[in-house]
C-alpha cells in the first residue's frame, strides 16, 4: 500500500514538473503603442520577437486623443531592455499573445487603467481581478485622469466606430 502511494505521488510530481510554466520572463524590445509591446525571451538581439498585447484593457490608438501619451508612458515604465514577467492569457489568429505584464512585480495593465491611459475591455476582461480594475477605472473617471479628462461625449471604447 505504501509503495502504491509513493508511486502515485512520484507520478504526479513528475507530471507537474513536465508542465510548462505559465509565466515567463522577457526583455522589452520595442513599445509599439499604448497597448502593445514586442519582447525577446532571451534578451539577445538576434532572438525572435514576440508581440504582446495587454490583456483586459484597451489604450487609445496613436491617432486618438491620449494615444501618443499612452505610448510615451508605457515607454517610460518599460524602456528597451526592461525585464518583464509575462503571463499569457490567450493568442490571436495573427500570433499576438494577450498577456498580463509585470515590471518589478507590479501590473502594468493595472497601472495604465489607474492613470487613465487605458480602459477596461468589458467584453474580454472576465478574470476576478477585472473588478478591481473597474474600481480603479471609475476612480480615474471621477478624478478626470487621462482620457477621462477630455470633454467629449463619446466613451473611449466607441471611438472610431
Amino acid at each position: 500500500m505504501l509503495i502504491r502511494i509513493f508511486c502515485l505521488c512520484l507520478t504526479i510530481c513528475l507530471a507537474l514538473a513536465s508542465l510548462p510554466a505559465l509565466a515567463w520572463d522577457a526583455r522589452v524590445v520595442r513599445v509599439e503603442d499604448g497597448n502593445t509591446i514586442s519582447v525577446s525571451k532571451t534578451g539577445k538581439s538576434d532572438d525572435a520577437e514576440v508581440v504582446l498585447r495587454f490583456y483586459g484593457i484597451e489604450a487609445p490608438t496613436l491617432n486618438q486623443p491620449f494615444g501618443a501619451e499612452a505610448r510615451q508612458r508605457l515607454a517610460e515604465i518599460m524602456p528597451r531592455g526592461t525585464r518583464v514577467t509575462v503571463e499569457p492569457v490567450g493568442e490571436s489568429e495573427s500570433g499576438t499573445i494577450s498577456a498580463l505584464i509585470q515590471v518589478g512585480g507590479a501590473s502594468v495593465n493595472y497601472q495604465l487603467v489607474m492613470e487613465g491611459l487605458a480602459w477596461i475591455d468589458r467584453q474580454n476582461c472576465r478574470a476576478i481581478f477585472c473588478r478591481r480594475w473597474m474600481i480603479q477605472e471609475h476612480q480615474a473617471v471621477v478624478e478626470k485622469r487621462g482620457v477621462w479628462g477630455l470633454k467629449i461625449g463619446t466613451p473611449p471604447w466607441q471611438w472610431g466606430r
